[in-house]
This record gives structure tokens, sequence and C-alpha cells, in this order.
């Protein structure tokens, strides 16, 4: 019984951990830190760091009502788990 239960959780701990970070924003300096221990999106994100004049103009260009990308166009707010993760400058 134990053993069924371990495997259980190993099975489960990966897609939890997956799902923790997808589509979760997080602040530049979490991003940061995230892609310091390793995280390949958290650092995609941060590579690819935009003006908030331009996320708005993609995020429109996109079909977002203004308030979503008000939103996700705040600076310091970054997206890892985005199509293409990115992150708002300050």
């Amino acid at each position: 019984m134990r053993f069924v239960l371990c495997i259980v959780i190993a099975a489960l701990l990966p897609a939890s951990a997956l799902a923790a970070t997808d589509g979760v924003a997080m602040s530049l300096s979490s991003a940061q830190a995230a892609a310091a221990k390793g995280d390949q999106k958290a650092a995609a994100a941060v590579q690819t760091t935009t003006s908030r004049e331009g996320c708005m103009s993609g995020c429109d260009a996109r079909g977002y009502s203004k308030n979503k990308c008000v939103e996700a166009c705040r600076p310091g707010l970054c997206h890892p788990g985005a199509e293409t993760p990115y992150c708002v400058s300050k």
C-alpha cells in the first residue's frame, strides 16, 4: 500500500509543479531568482523584456480587451508561462 501511494505521489508531483508556474504571472525579481536557480521559462521571460508600450501594442494586436492588457502589462510583471514568455520593464 505504501509503495502504491509513493508511485501516485511521484506521478502527480511533476504535474502539480508545472501547473503552479504555467500561466501565473510573477514579479521581475522573482523571475530573476527563478532563472538563477535554473528555471528555463523564467530565464526566457527575463531575456524577453519589453516596454509597457510594446506590451500594450502586442496585447491589443492579439485582440485582448484593454482591461486585460492593462493588467498583463503592468511594469515589473513577468509571464514565464505565456506562449512567448516575457517580462515588462519597470
